[in-house]
């Protein structure tokens, strides 16, 4: 098919170069018979009408080679879906027969281990999916626990931060020790409070209350200069001023900026009389 037609159009491009030539050899030769260029023009536009008729014939003859091929092609998909499914039921049927010959003797068999094998494998699927959520609502306890212990500690955070402030615009010593107080109900372990409470107990003229509290502050941070310069205070007080003059070294040794409010802390007066406590002034 594709040899006849470049034959044809092979026939038709010479056709065409004999009437392009046609005019050139006319002109040498004024005796040819001037009905001979028409014939020749019709021959050629013959030729040309007879190729686009070949051409269509060729194309509707490639279009239905190519749908021939693609209607075997999907033939051949259907028949292999088709064996492959009778060969699926083929194993199914197989199968089946192997486990009655193995001892499943009756369809009620195989329907009862049928229905304990399915039963067994939900149960495992329930277990597993009950213990996936125990743990899970055990995570979601811990957590929401966390948050409420957060939500505690903001809490009681800004509480002690707002009692602080009233504490320290209080002028009454009183209502300042109740504030104190009040926080210490919040937080029981905070070394500073008893250290300020001290310093407020002291302007009472408590002198044991404040020692007692400075030795609570010491019991809670070992380290805080602040309750050893109070428990100075009450022990320089109280009279004993060897304990006072130790407790005041620590506070310095602890906190260097102490050293400035020594001149000015009244409850020192019974030390300067001491060479010591001089000593620590300069």
């Amino acid at each position: 098919m594709h040899v006849k037609y470049l034959l044809q159009l092979l026939r038709t491009s010479l056709l065409l170069g004999l009437l392009f030539v046609n005019p050139l050899i006319a002109s040498e030769k004024p005796e040819e018979s001037p009905l001979s260029k028409p014939l020749i023009e019709r021959y050629i536009l013959d030729e040309l009408k007879s190729l686009r008729v070949e051409q269509e014939q060729f194309k509707a003859s490639v279009q239905t080679t190519v749908a021939k091929g693609q209607m075997e092609q999907t033939d051949r998909a259907a028949r292999y879906i088709t064996d492959t499914i009778g060969n699926v039921f083929y194993l199914i049927a197989g199968a089946t027969s192997l486990l009655i010959f193995a001892g499943w003797n009756s369809l009620r068999d195989i329907r009862k281990k049928t229905e304990q094998i399915i039963e067994e494998r939900v149960h495992d699927i329930t277990e597993r999916y009950n213990e996936s959520f125990e743990i899970l609502q055990q995570k979601l306890t811990e957590q929401s626990e966390k948050i409420l212990v957060n939500q505690k500690k903001i809490y009681d955070t800004q509480l002690i931060h707002s009692l602080w402030m009233r504490a320290n615009l209080e002028t009454n010593l009183q209502s300042k020790i109740e504030i104190y107080d009040e926080i210490l109900e919040v937080n029981a372990m905070d070394a500073e409070v008893y250290a300020y409470k001290a310093d407020a107990v002291l302007d009472l003229d408590e002198f044991e209350w404040a020692l007692n509290l400075s030795n609570k502050a010491l019991e809670i941070d070992s380290e805080y200069g602040y309750a050893f310069w109070q428990r100075a205070c009450a022990n320089a007080q109280l009279g004993n001023k060897s304990e006072a003059i130790i407790d005041l070294k620590t506070a310095l040794g602890i906190s260097p900026n102490l050293k400035e409010e020594i001149a000015l802390e009244l409850s020192f007066e019974p030390l300067n009389e001491l060479d010591e406590f001089k000593s620590l002034m300069t």
